[in-house]
């Protein structure tokens, strides 16, 4: 299905790009520290019966293209307040947030709010506006990734002063939340959700590597060199947090896209962290079992408190 599915399945359709971005996936270290301020503009507020939903925007804060660089966010609150707030990290081809407004449903229910961000490339930061994959080259995924982490980051410490603090994703949202989460410097919830510890082992060793173009990329041969540089991301490199401990991953049993073993390495990394397995695939974990999803953000806050 991959291999011969639609356009957005074609990974890398434009080859390697720039060199010079593709160092940002070993940058780790400019995520120590503070993040800069963001200052975000909000529009006006929407009532619905047991939520209130609020969309802004803020300027990048990283190197993107011109159209890449106004970043979308949405807050979602359930009606009657709350004190904990999720960012929930987008998904590959996680375009605009219908997706993740049906996980933040289910944490309205248990009254948690949630942050949606619209991470560069995708929804209305696309590059390339009539192409299905937003995400052309290597490079593209590079400043993609880089400038996720870097927006997550930020909007914690907008708001860590106004809620308890946690961070989320399904498939490359867990692991962009992951990596969020890793180089925050305060207690932070954590959920990481059908999550690898780095992009390499989904890419190359799931069934969405038969997408990759290996003709853009130079050839097969070239398929260690696109390792090292995936890899590169890794929560693997970053210091263990404190709060690990606290964290709640989730996986599928039968999985196709994201391999146990680097749901397990992530795991086994935050050492004292739970990891619930669940029967199902990729898809049907997401939308069959959403209610299982936000029950591990809601015990990842509750295990957060201890670490406060």
């Amino acid at each position: 299905m991959v291999r011969r599915g639609p356009r957005r399945l074609r990974i890398f359709p434009g080859g390697w790009g720039e060199s010079r971005y593709m160092s940002l996936l070993e940058d780790l270290g400019a995520f120590e520290g503070a993040p800069p301020a963001i200052d975000i503009s909000w529009g006006p507020p929407k009532q619905r019966p047991d939520r209130t939903i609020t969309d802004g925007h803020f300027e990048a804060i990283t190197d993107l293209p011109a159209v890449a660089r106004t970043a979308a966010v949405r807050h979602v609150e359930p009606r009657s307040g709350s004190d904990r707030l999720c960012l929930l990290m987008a998904a590959w081809n996680d375009h605009g947030y219908d997706t993740r407004q049906r996980l933040a449903d289910e944490l309205v229910q248990r009254g948690i709010g949630s942050l949606l961000l619209e991470i560069p490339y995708y929804g209305h930061r696309r590059v390339v506006a009539d192409d299905e994959q937003p995400i052309q080259t290597v490079a593209d995924f590079a400043r993609m990734g880089f400038g996720a982490v870097s927006e997550g980051r930020a909007l914690l410490h907008h708001f860590r002063n106004r809620y308890r603090m946690g961070v989320s994703g399904y498939s490359m949202g867990g692991n962009i939340g992951a990596m969020v989460a890793a180089t925050a410097d305060f207690p932070v919830a954590s959920a990481p959700l059908a999550a690898s510890y780095s992009p390499g082992p989904v890419f190359l060793d799931g069934v969405i590597s038969s997408g990759i173009q290996w003709q853009a990329l130079g050839g097969k041969q070239r398929r260690d060199e696109l390792r090292d540089v995936l890899t590169a991301a890794s929560v693997l490199r970053l210091p263990v947090p404190e709060w690990a401990p606290a964290a709640v991953l989730v996986a599928a049993r039968s999985d196709g896209f994201i391999p146990t073993s680097a749901v397990d390495q992530l795991h086994r990394h935050w050492k004292g962290s739970e990891l619930r397995w669940r029967r199902g695939g990729h898809a049907t974990l997401l939308w069959r079992q959403r209610n299982v999803l936000a029950d591990a953000i809601s015990d990842s806050f509750e295990r957060t408190a201890a670490f406060a």
